[in-house]
């Protein structure tokens, strides 16, 4: 980790790029830098927090909250209906040696905020830049209740510098290595499956967005998403684009999901959606509101790893103050893809 010394000079260093770029600056000028503590990091643009992530060892996972692109924050985090949400995160739901039973990595006690299996992560390595691109490298470990290690995790995760509107990436890249056992990756039954229930199939990289008074309206490259049966949703998609408006209808902008063609050999996963109150009649009285993507990379099916079998996943999340289009989507869908 850097020092808060190196920060203040890569504050500094953005000021003065600026000025060798001919900007000007006065009392009312814009301005970004990093802030920064024990454990956590943050870029903020005119004193907004546009995203921040927390590596503290005392939480159940490590995130990402808030996430914005300069307008009201897309995350949503432990809110009270689910208080193992943390804003954007990763998670699997079950992990378990084959032959023996679940292992629930997922929900937490809501008395000891513990899980039955414990996510924990060796201190990150964070690079930033004065521009406000960042790195972050860690290593992740999943271990059963037992103290037995199921499966381990190196991740990077890749900040794009925010543009002039605020918008940006984040490119999630995760090597998992299967325990000396095996690893058996399983989650809620699928509707149509024995013991299968609506909310089945989530597991791995999730978001829980932002509820009312903001609205969410969904789009794939194929276009608009508009029928939630039960308030979901499993579109089979490339992207998804998540686009927030207010009680006007007004643009609060969206964030937009990418899955890489090559997780899992499927170019058109699932995703699993929830999207409750998806239409509030005018002075009714609503709760906080329920907003919910997950990759659902285990939705097609459970995934059996053999002993030190390794799996890679990548992902691309972009936050931006526009809504998000079919025609958007699939731009950024092919920027992606050629990286």
């Amino acid at each position: 980790m850097m020092l808060p010394t190196v920060f203040k000079r890569c504050q500094l260093a953005a000021i003065a790029l600026a000025v060798a770029a001919g900007a000007t600056f006065t009392a009312a000028t814009a301005r970004a830098d990093w802030e920064k503590t024990d454990t956590t990091v943050a870029w903020k643009a005119n004193g907004k927090v546009l995203w921040r992530f927390s590596f503290d060892p005392t939480k159940g996972k490590s995130f990402f909250d808030p996430v914005s692109a300069g307008g009201p924050a897309f995350t949503n985090f432990k809110p009270a209906d689910h208080p193992w949400h943390y804003g954007l995160w990763f998670s699997w739901k079950y992990l378990n040696p084959p032959g023996t039973e679940h292992v629930n990595f997922w929900e937490e006690d809501r008395t000891t905020g513990n899980a039955q299996g414990k996510t924990a992560w060796k201190p990150p390595t964070i690079e930033t830049q004065p521009d406000g691109s960042a790195v972050i490298k860690m290593d992740v470990t999943y271990t059963s209740a037992k103290g037995e290690v199921d499966m381990t995790e190196s991740r990077q995760i890749v900040l794009s510098a925010p543009a002039p509107d605020n918008s940006y990436n984040m490119d999630w890249t995760m090597h998992f290595t299967a325990g000396k056992n095996g690893t058996v990756l399983d989650r809620t039954p699928m509707p149509g499956e024995p013991g299968g229930q609506v909310n089945g199939g989530y597991a791995g990289l999730s978001i829980r967005m932002a509820g009312l008074p903001l609205m969410m309206k969904v789009v794939t490259p194929a276009g608009p998403i508009t029928d939630f049966p039960g308030n979901r949703a499993r579109p089979s998609s490339p992207s998804v684009g998540c686009n927030f408006v207010d009680a006007t209808g007004a643009n609060q902008g969206g964030v937009a999901f990418y899955s890489d063609p090559a997780n899992i050999s499927n170019p058109t996963p699932p995703w699993y959606i929830i999207n409750d109150n998806v239409q509030v009649p005018p002075g009714a009285a609503a709760p906080e509101g329920f907003r919910f993507i997950c990759s659902c990379i285990l939705g097609p099916k459970i995934l059996t790893l053999k002993p030190k079998e390794k799996m890679d996943l990548h992902y691309r999340i972009s936050m931006s103050p526009k809504a998000w289009t079919e025609a958007t989507l699939k731009a950024g869908q092919e920027a992606f893809t050629k990286k």
